[in-house]
């Protein structure tokens, strides 16, 4: 990599409107230089970024960005479109609490039209609002940015076959086509995109559907790309725009990465150390595949289906070394769903892999195939609680509300590494219904916290207490354990329940091992509202017992992208604070 001079200088969106192809194509080599250099250091999607430098170059050439609407798929490829857009000195705070988003964001700028994270949305969102402008008499062009991974969604299916029919000339649809989802791309869409004849291929395909076809041979030829877009522009109805990029373009050590730097840790440009998709160190995810592998290696019944984030859920060697039973679908978690359900049809055991940010994806097919047929699927939920800096929607706080309401769904959160593989090992050797088995997306500490034995029934008792008692899930153990210190030094032996079992809930017993006590205190990093604070007033309401509880989770409030404890000071779920909002609530008490 070259340093850049201090005469290089990124152009605005108001001044690249002006320049020529050479100009652009210079450009182009300013901003992948400074990309590399910069997110060298913070970390983030470096190779989706690299594959879009010169499109988005030329959007901002032919589109008036903010009066036309960019609207890009998913986000996280749209650095260049922030560099355009006045945000070059925001990206030394990627990666940070509060500092620029890793995704578009509309409170950063008036140029991001909307706020995105997940895959798929963009074309609906684009239809209705192409639809708005020119039904309001204007003249403003709605440009929607599709990766061919993304347009596998079926959200995005939905828009593609909508659009067709509404057919607005001020729309037009972009599909970055660079082969790759996160992994490869799977399925039909590649083997319609892909190969030699992908241009007569997609030409019967979109015209068909009753779209103008326009193909770009050479994604990061600016020539080739504004003479379309131009066309694109001036198309009398909607015009799909096919671009064929390179996803890494310009980063050696993408070449040969399996998602080609997608995205990474900080990392050296040069000989690609440090590179690293996932957070560093051991994880639960770690654990909960390498289980997964064990099992499967003696029980051939067993299968693994993940929606395109194979990495997040640690299934690399898994798909390498069963790739007939260790499936990547592509970016389709309702089907990924589906398909388990129709494995467990077939009499096979079915495990789907997934962050639980996309499991609410596959809401409908949980509820109205896995459990109403009560079909034996089991899904991990890696990412459950905070999930780091990508998008405030990404936060898995929200699965517990939902997951307890469908019947028939068992719900299991492990207190440690330990009970997690534990956990694995009972449910796939004899599956009963659906089950969801949940657990974060951090690194396992050194000191876990000490807890005794599972009860079959679903808890521990880390800790007796004759004042009180905290009960958590797994991912708070450790927060209850400094609680309990901070409470001692008021001279309060507060003890400690984690619960495993979110549903069936113990409400029995948990009523048994706190009869002798007033004060319930009950942690999670989830939403309150139908959380575990919920589910233990309801234990105890159903077993007309009164007690003092104080629920700490998150309120009504989507969170901002941070560390564990950044996200926890935000709410207000830090353990200090947690305490002095008990000293306030029970005043009488202490």
């Amino acid at each position: 990599m070259n340093t850049l001079s201090q005469s290089a200088q990124i152009a605005d969106h108001i001044a690249i409107k002006s320049m020529s192809p050479a100009m652009l194509t210079e450009q182009a080599y300013i901003i992948r230089e400074f990309l590399l250099e910069n997110i060298a250091k913070t970390g983030g999607h470096i190779g989706a970024n690299l594959s879009v430098i010169e499109l988005t170059i030329a959007i901002h050439h032919l589109f008036d960005s903010p009066n036309d609407k960019v609207i890009f798929d998913t986000g996280h490829q749209g650095y260049t479109h922030k560099l355009l857009t006045g945000r070059e000195d925001a990206f030394k705070s990627l990666n940070t609490y509060r500092g620029m988003s890793r995704f578009i964001a509309r409170d950063e700028s008036e140029h991001d039209a909307i706020d995105a994270s997940h895959a798929g949305t963009s074309l609906s969102l684009a239809s209705g609002y192409a639809q708005a402008l020119k039904d309001s008499g204007s003249q403003q062009s709605v440009v929607a940015v599709i990766g061919d991974g993304s347009l596998v969604e079926g959200m995005a299916f939905e828009g593609l076959n909508y659009c067709a029919e509404q057919q607005n000339d001020n729309l037009v649809i972009i599909i970055n086509d660079n082969e790759m989802a996160i992994a490869k791309s799977i399925g039909g869409m590649r083997n319609l995109t892909a190969g030699d004849g992908w241009q007569s291929q997609c030409e019967s395909f979109f015209t068909a559907m009753g779209f103008e076809y326009m193909p770009v041979t050479d994604g990061h030829n600016l020539e080739q790309l504004t003479s379309t877009l131009k066309k694109a522009k001036g198309a009398n109805k909607t015009a799909v725009v096919h671009v064929k990029t390179e996803k890494g373009k310009g980063l050696a050590c993408a070449k040969n990465h399996p998602y080609k730097m997608h995205f990474s840790m900080p990392f050296d440009v040069e000989t690609g150390a440090g590179a690293s998709a996932t957070v560093v160190g051991r994880t639960y995810a770690v654990v909960a595949a390498e289980e997964l592998e064990a099992i499967m290696d003696r029980d051939e019944s067993v299968y693994a289906i993940t929606p395109a984030t194979p990495y997040a859920s640690s299934l690399d060697a898994c798909l390498n070394k069963y790739p007939e039973r260790a499936l990547d679908v592509g970016m389709a978690e309702q089907h990924a769903v589906g398909m388990a359900c129709g494995l467990a049809l077939g009499g096979k055991k079915p495990v789907v892999c997934m962050q639980t940010t996309f499991m609410q994806r596959a809401y409908d097919q949980i509820i109205h195939d896995a459990c109403y047929m009560q079909l034996p699927v089991t899904v991990f939920g890696v990412r459950a609680g905070f999930a780091g800096y990508d998008g405030a929607t990404h936060h898995g706080i929200y699965d517990i509300p939902y997951l307890r309401s469908f019947p028939h769904l068992q719900i299991q959160y492990p207190a440690n590494s330990a009970q997690l593989s534990k956990m694995i090992q009972q449910r796939l050797a004899n599956p009963q219904g659906p089950m969801a088995i949940l657990y974060p997306y951090e690194p396992i500490p050194e000191c876990e916290g000490v807890i005794g034995e599972m009860e079959p029934c679903g808890l521990s008792l880390a800790k007796a207490g004759t004042d009180g008692y905290i009960i958590c899930l797994g991912n708070k153990l450790l927060d209850a354990y400094r609680i309990v210190e901070l409470l001692a030094k008021d001279g309060k032996e507060f003890g400690i329940i984690c619960i495993q079992s979110i549903k069936p809930f113990p409400s029995e017993r948990l009523v048994e091992l706190t009869e002798a006590v007033e004060h319930i205190v009950t942690l999670e990093e989830s939403v309150l509202n139908g959380g575990l604070g919920s589910i233990v007033l309801e234990a105890y309401s159903d077993l007309n017992t009164s007690k003092n509880v104080f629920r700490s989770g998150v309120n009504d409030m989507f969170v901002h992208p941070g560390s564990k404890e950044e996200c926890s000071n935000e709410c207000g779920m830090l353990p200090e604070q947690v305490v002095e909002q008990i000293k306030t609530k029970w005043t009488k008490f202490f």
